[in-house]
């Protein structure tokens, strides 16, 4: 491994971090490194007068040496890390809770434990931990009261949370400063809760704005010094719990969070972090939850405090990360989605981190970032690298403002503010599909951090984008924990269901489901998450979603058993069936690698169930391995998606062409002939 500055000049006596141990680079800029065992490894380097980098990657026999390039530094510099939703209740301490109540659970093998919650929860945080440790400074959205003795549950509020004192130690062994309150759950066990969330907060050395006694403790912004920036931070929240007779917000006479409806009282707060800072920083918490892009009101807030002219805006509670803007001439973190967080929900799984670097003497101060996916697996929060990294990477650059860049390196994205850079176009690439409807995918084609730009049909057709809501059906290990090659997200405790080390589709590892004929039961692989549809985005809200869908992948028997799948069609909540069937995708027998495919549609609106009547919003999927007629059975899935279709493809003269990044890895066509249709993908480098 070779490190060099951005001009390609080698860099000696940087001090490299892999797996807790340093090694330092000679003259030529190299660091021999021992043999690692294969696995995904973050990588920090350090050196004075250069920016702290950080990165993820996959070692293993086939890796070869490679440059790692660092950036300089000047004197002045200062960087500052902000991440999303955070707290250590609910289902850390009990799975089976939805919300929290006026005990304190205790279950056996739950992640955080009433005697053991420091220790827990410093174990939670590990896997991030060089990520916040790289910044001079590091902010999170604190969602949750922080209670000893829970008594005082908010009598009316649907879901109510709290963490115990002891694990705030997960965030302050990591290196975490600040803590934003400015949200709809700092309320949740009322003014006793408040009480103690301030005291606990405080004791534990942890900054903090947002929430107080009265409002103009709320509102009043944090002042702190860093490296010699003063730094100034207001937080506040639009979920304000007007619909409950004990709403969430300060008042002059009532504790709570800061109101960020209150126009003239948050524009007041910006102004006087402006007047007391070097740099400062509007927390906004607000928006539909689940969505991809901010709604209407808070992008109307923040048009209103970008009006103001801070140096840096953020928002988070949709618990799904969103894209990057500049708005006003202000940067800004559109949406973060959760850090240290514990939803099932597949949507909510992958956050976004975001280190901005600050130069106090330049006019933007904050020219650029680095933007980092967070994974929660198993609801702790991790690093990723690969697929799974390019993925959300490629997500938020398409929901970004034009006046972003948004470019994917290995296991981040660097953000430019003050610049937009072209990508640059691969050589097309030809492919012949026979009259009929066909799905082409995308993944086959270019590497995960490119983006199709460009189609020339040889014939008139019909062509839509489709992006995977599955997200991990590729059976691939991105994360950068201790543990390579597991599988996670899908029901695979049987001894016969285990990752394929050898012959996958593509990548380093498939599914195999191995069974012999003496049980006439299939048997089964669950994916262990409902999968929903994602609303169509941006809207003015989330009401309406996107219905045309296909289930993709890939199969390869060795006397297999029959494949097939169980697909339920369900509403987004509570569960509700609207149906139930078995789909038949390969028949038994011996085949290599195949593709297989079921289009559907979801129900239209107006077919609704329950007291709510809520429209069919989710899919859930069983896949099956039937028995063989005799012998070993062994059946083989890979890069398996759910794709939901977004993006109708308009032909001019038979070409189509954009050069904006987008998430989408699949591409219908329906043609009445033969048609041949040249692709060209595009690229940062």
């Amino acid at each position: 491994m070779t490190i060099k500055d951005a001009t390609g000049v080698a860099v000696k006596n940087a001090t490299l971090n892999i797996s807790g141990i340093n090694y330092t680079s000679d003259d030529l800029g190299q660091v021999a490194l021992p043999d690692l065992p294969q696995g995904n490894y973050t990588i920090s380097i350090n050196k004075p007068g250069f920016q702290s980098y950080l990165t993820t990657l996959q070692i293993d026999d086939e890796t070869e040496s490679f440059d790692l390039n660092i950036e300089s530094k000047p004197s002045q510099s200062v960087s500052l890390f902000f991440a999303g939703d955070t707290m250590f209740g609910r289902r850390y301490m009990d799975q089976s809770l939805i919300t929290m109540g006026n005990f304190v659970p205790d279950v056996e093998d739950a992640l955080i434990r009433a005697s053991s919650a420091a220790e827990n929860a410093i174990a939670l945080t590990q896997y991030v931990k060089p990520l916040v440790q790289s910044a001079d400074f590091a902010s999170v959205n604190l969602e949750t009261p922080i209670l000893s003795t829970p008594n005082s549950v908010h009598p009316t509020k649907e879901f109510a949370f709290f963490s115990l004192p002891e694990t705030l130690q997960g965030l302050t062994e990591i290196g975490v400063d600040y803590v934003a309150l400015g949200n709809n759950h700092v309320y949740d066990y009322l003014q006793n809760g408040l009480d103690d969330t301030l005291k606990y907060v405080t004791e534990a050395g942890l900054l903090h704005s947002g929430a107080g006694n009265n409002a103009s403790e709320a509102f009043a912004p944090l002042i702190t010094n860093v490296n010699g920036l003063t730094v100034g931070i207001i937080s506040a929240t639009s979920i304000t719990g007007e619909d409950n007779p004990i709403d969430y917000i300060a008042s002059a006479q009532k504790g709570g969070a800061a109101d960020l409806t209150d126009t003239t009282s948050v524009r007041s707060a910006m102004r006087s972090a402006i007047a007391q800072s070097d740099f400062a920083v509007a927390q906004l918490h607000g928006g539909d939850e689940y969505s991809y892009a901010p709604t209407r009101y808070i992008s109307n807030r923040f048009n209103l405090l970008g009006a103001e002219s801070p140096d840096l805006m953020i928002a988070h509670h949709p618990h799904v990360a969103q894209g990057f803007g500049l708005i006003d001439g202000t940067p800004a973190l559109l949406g973060l989605g959760n850090f240290v967080f514990e939803q099932n929900r597949i949507e909510t799984l992958l956050g976004v981190a975001v280190i901005v670097e600050v130069d106090p003497t330049l006019e933007l101060k904050t020219k650029s970032a680095r933007a980092y996916p967070i994974y929660l697996e198993d609801y702790q929060p991790k690093l990723v690298t690969g697929f799974l990294s390019d993925y959300l990477v490629r997500r938020l650059g398409e929901f970004s403002d034009s006046n972003v860049a948004v470019i994917p390196k290995q296991g981040f994205a660097e953000v430019l503010f003050s610049q937009t850079v072209s990508p640059t176009t691969s050589t097309p690439i030809q492919i012949t599909l026979p009259a009929g409807q066909h799905i082409v995918d995308l993944r086959a084609y270019a590497p995960s951090n490119a983006f199709l730009t460009g189609i020339q049909s040889s014939e008139s057709a019909e062509m839509r984008l489709g992006r995977d809501l599955m997200l991990f059906g590729d059976f691939e290990d991105w994360d950068n924990d201790d543990e390579f090659g597991e599988v996670s997200r899908w029901e695979n405790d049987s001894d016969n269901i285990t990752p394929c080390l050898t012959g996958a589709y593509r990548g380093r590892q498939g599914m195999c489901l191995v069974r012999t004929q003496f049980d006439n039961r299939p048997l089964r692989m669950p994916f262990k998450h409902t999968i929903r549809t994602m609303p169509i985005t941006p809207g003015d809200s989330t009401l309406l979603a996107y219905h045309e869908m296909s289930l993709y992948g890939y199969s390869k028997g060795e006397n297999a058993g029959e494949l097939s799948a169980e697909m339920s069609i369900l509403t987004s909540e509570d569960n509700l069936v609207f149906s139930e069937q078995t789909l038949s995708i390969k028949a038994a027998g011996d085949y290599d690698w195949q593709s297989f495919e079921h289009s559907f549609s979801l129900p239209e609106d107006s077919n609704v169930l329950g007291p709510e009547n809520l429209p069919a919003r989710a899919v859930k999927l069983t896949f099956l391995h039937s028995p063989p007629d005799d012998g070993e059975a062994t059946l083989m899935l890979d890069d398996i998606a759910l794709i939901s279709w977004q993006k109708d493809i308009t032909l001019t003269n038979g070409v189509w062409a954009q050069n904006t990044m987008h998430g989408m890895d699949f591409l219908q066509v329906n043609s009445q002939k033969d048609v041949t249709i040249s692709l060209t993908f595009s690229s940062f480098q």
